[in-house]
């Protein structure tokens, strides 16, 4: 998850409007130097409270040239392709329309790939958008800040836009002190994104404070969770600027984790932050809150497998639980408008995806079923339809979605459910 930031937080901060906190009053500087980066973090420090130990000081930090990090991109990128090879989850997300030919990246899984340990992922951009707007990131791998030097970006805006980004990563290096940034044993999508949501909500929260005192702006707490809500809608309003549907999920974790940490905050400061991990949703169903504020019930997750192909020579690949927030996001990508996609993601009780391909990955199919509380909306499978690229079967409480780039029509076995 890139520090490119898609909507700006210095103007929503401005809806916000009485006292601030009493820490040192900070003047913009150079990320840069090792005095600029300090001052972030001891704000950083003062603005978490107690809980996390000022002792360990600021972490090892790298400073790089645009050209650097350029070539270690190219070396990740060229190690990921011979590692990885040819994978039908690509095609998978292609064949979804949750990626475009252009930015499928994705590792096996589905979305998998990166998480909060490691902020400076390629996600949808391409090398040169990376190296022109990635600020600052951490690795949980090597316990480092990285600073991308940017000489043409000179001013007090770009100064305060670049300290914001690394107050955000310093964040990261604190939690990492506490939490196991590195950890890799998702068992589905669903729970990887839900984990790096209350990771990077934590971070983006704290960011939004800092930046409230750098930029001399006046903030009420009874209008944190407020604040909150507006960015996320904002991100809501601009979907079509987040990328295709799996990125957009990657950029929503962000406000959807910042308004949870809010909600936290207001109710017992950074104390009730820390303490927001013990209780986090598993799933991703339980950050998609309400007008009201209440977030609708987890679900067992459990769900009827998906249909199979009747094909010997097409075995599968893999399976996954993509969860409802990349079942709002595939819906927003196949024109499906937010209210009835949001409506119904929150209904998300389980889902059953699965890859079937043959061994040179001349055939891809894909069977993603979807169990629901409530009856899908019929706009839904008119929307799925309108190309006749997938197929989509629904019942009271589900959806099944197939699809494939077999050249001749596919027979698919219904798995007998309970």
């Amino acid at each position: 998850m890139s520090r490119v930031r898609g909507f700006s937080t210095v103007g929503l901060l401005l809806l916000l409007a009485s006292g601030a906190g009493c820490q040192r009053a900070l003047v913009t500087c150079d990320i840069t130097q090792r005095t600029c980066q300090e001052d972030i973090y001891f704000h950083d420090l003062s603005l978490r409270g107690d809980g996390y130990d000022p002792f360990g000081g600021l972490p090892p930090v790298t400073v790089i040239t645009e050209d650097e990090f350029r070539q270690q991109l190219i070396a990740q990128a060229q190690s990921d392709a011979a590692k990885n090879g040819p994978n039908p989850w690509d095609k998978a997300l292609l064949l979804l329309h949750l990626t475009s030919a252009t930015n499928s990246s994705a590792g096996d899984g589905g979305v998998g790939d990166g998480g909060a340990g490691n902020d400076a992922g390629t996600g949808n951009s391409t090398i040169e958008d990376e190296v022109a707007h990635v600020l600052a990131f951490y690795s949980s791998q090597t316990k480092t800040v990285t600073i991308v030097a940017h000489p043409n970006q000179t001013g007090s805006d770009a100064e305060s836009n670049a300290m914001i980004t690394l107050a955000h990563e310093l964040i990261h290096s604190l939690q990492d002190r506490e939490l196991d940034l590195n950890k890799q044993d998702f068992q589905t999508s669903d729970g990887y994104l839900a984990y790096d949501t209350i990771i990077e909500g934590d971070a983006r929260f704290y960011e939004t404070l800092f930046a409230n005192d750098l930029l001399h702006l006046e903030w009420r707490q009874s209008n944190i969770t407020e604040l909150a809500k507006k960015q996320l809608q904002d991100y809501y309003d601009n979907f079509g600027e987040l990328g295709a549907p799996q990125f957009a999920a990657q950029a929503l974790i962000y406000p959807l984790g910042e308004l949870y940490e809010a909600t936290e905050y207001q109710a017992g400061g950074s104390a009730a932050v820390r303490h927001g991990y013990a209780k986090e949703p598993p799933r991703m169903v339980g950050f998609l809150v309400n007008a009201d504020g209440t977030a609708p019930p987890v679900g067992s997750g459990n769900v009827c497998p998906a249909s199979a192909v009747a094909n010997a020579s097409l075995p599968t690949a893999g399976t996954d639980q993509f969860g409802a927030l990349l079942l709002y996001t595939f819906l927003r990508g196949w024109n499906v408008d937010h209210a009835t996609a949001f409506a119904t993601a929150q209904t998300w009780t389980g889902d059953f995806l699965r890859v079937q391909a043959n061994g040179d990955l001349s055939t891809t199919a894909v069977a993603w079923r979807i169990e629901l509380s409530a009856p899908p909306p019929a706009q839904i499978a008119q929307s799925l339809t309108a190309t006749k690229e997938l197929a989509v079967t629904s019942d009271s409480r589900s959806l099944e979605i197939t699809v494939s780039d077999s050249s001749t029509p596919l027979s698919w076995n219904a798995v007998a459910c309970p």
